[in-house]
């Protein structure tokens, strides 16, 4: 029996510091100015996570945290321009996705099956959300539009859009400030992925990459690359494309909790300045 509990206590511990060291990692990870090494070594890591959860199955946190790497190593690091690339996003994209619908599952019930409803029978689940769900169902939304990002020549993807943004406004509503205003971001990209006449709204867009960069301090350029990736694209604004490009590659100081996300963005804009005769001739 004593061998049994202080068994147990070691699971504990060691889980209570797999979710420790799990946020110090993160933190660590964007505080990091060298893209190529964290290209290379974060599989690894997520590799231990998927060991540790074929242990525990069931454990939300855990889930949730795998689900939250898988999402964030897709979304940074497929090569869209390359075949094999885009095969390894989709993949890892539902990887993520699956991670996350289970782990907001094992949280409550009130989250399980969100994505098999009927949308009148999803919108009855919304009114029942707390706040407590709140981390659990921004996992699941932003999980989710990479999950579309990566199937975005998929009709049937493209059907969930209408679910995504409802949760997405419920967290924005709930918190606007929850992981620096980055909920403003996903809504913005959201908005700008469909033309108007496709049920797009560009005007919205354009007020939340407003919103995101305001609750960011300014300081994560991405902002800036993603918001002339689909919106300037998107109103065929080749001033605008430029101007927020410029910006980027202009920007030299980077606040720690951005360096590497600006890494990638400088890298993406200077791309992108190279294109605009292509884009917009």
């Amino acid at each position: 029996m004593a061998c049994a509990l202080l068994l147990s206590s070691c699971a504990v511990l060691f889980d209570r510091a797999a979710a420790n060291f799990a946020n110090d990692l993160e933190k660590a990870i964007r505080a990091y100015d060298e893209p190529s090494l964290i290209r290379e070594g974060l599989p690894a890591y997520i590799l231990l996570l998927e060991a540790r959860l074929e242990s525990r199955p069931n454990d939300s946190d855990l889930r949730l945290t795998t689900a939250r790497m898988t999402a964030s190593y897709a979304t940074l690091f497929s090569n869209e321009s390359d075949r094999q690339g885009r095969m390894a996003g989709r993949r890892l994209s539902e990887r993520a996705l699956e991670h996350a619908q289970i782990g907001a599952c094992r949280q409550a019930d009130r989250l399980c099956d969100l994505h098999q409803l009927d949308f009148d029978s999803f919108r009855v689940r919304l009114q029942a959300l707390r706040p407590v769900d709140l981390e659990a169902v921004y996992v699941l939304a932003t999980t989710w539009t990479t999950w579309i990002n990566a199937h975005s020549d998929d009709f049937s993807a493209l059907a969930d859009l209408p679910r995504v943004e409802n949760l997405l406004d419920w967290v924005a509503e709930s918190d606007p400030a929850h992981d620096d205003g980055a909920v403003w971001l996903y809504l913005a990209v959201l908005n700008s992925q469909r033309p108007p006449a496709a049920g797009g709204r560009p005007d919205k867009a354009r007020e939340y990459y407003t919103l995101a960069r305001r609750y960011s301090g300014g300081e994560n350029l991405l902002i800036n690359v993603l918001m002339a990736d689909s919106y300037a694209r998107l109103v065929f604004d080749r001033d605008l494309w430029v101007e927020l490009l410029e910006q980027v590659l202009e920007e030299r100081e980077d606040h720690r909790s951005y360096r590497l996300a600006n890494q990638i963005a400088r890298a993406r804009a200077q791309r992108m300045l190279q294109q605009t005769e292509e884009i917009f001739d």
